[in-house]
């Protein structure tokens, strides 16, 4: 299976008074998301998609993009992503899901740590970038991958001109 990971785009910056989960893209971060997404179009991995997200609203918005120009065969928010609860995202997705490619976007330092978790290398998503594992999820307690690419934004501008 394939597991690609997005990090959201760049979001409002965080309010006293307002709740975290309601932060919304700024215009820059609906920029990377719908560069990155039509980027992801053009190597998208064959087969049964499935796209699972936080609920919180700026991740929210980056997979509108992605379900913009990639058809996901299932959608689904999970608390858990937002949470950046390893165990649970196993338990619930990765050891159960399917399809052949599961597209999860998150927040950082929490999908850092899962890329560690499952490579062994730390990966620095920066908003709005994606990267891509072949994902073994009956190795190790929380799967094992071995990392394909990672794109940021600033990569993924060079590459839309090709």
């Amino acid at each position: 299976m394939y597991v690609c990971v997005m990090r959201h785009g760049k979001a409002e910056p965080f309010k006293e008074g307002k709740n975290d989960r309601d932060r919304m893209l700024t215009e820059a971060g609906e920029q990377q998301c719908e560069l990155m997404a039509a980027l992801a179009k053009r190597w998208w991995p064959a087969g049964k998609s499935s796209l699972w997200v936080s609920p919180y609203m700026r991740a929210c918005q980056s997979a509108s993009y992605l379900k913009k120009y990639i058809d996901f065969d299932s959608f689904h928010t999970h608390q858990a992503i937002a949470d950046g609860n390893l165990d649970v995202v196993y338990e619930d997705i990765l050891s159960r899901e399917k399809a052949s490619v599961v597209c999860l976007v998150g927040h950082s330092p929490f999908i850092d740590k899962w890329a560690e978790a499952w490579t062994g290398y730390f990966v620095d998503y920066k908003p709005g970038s994606l990267a891509l594992y072949d994902y073994d999820p009956f190795s190790g307690k929380a799967g094992s991958g071995k990392l394909l690419m990672y794109i940021n934004t600033k990569a993924a501008q060079l590459l839309n001109r090709m």
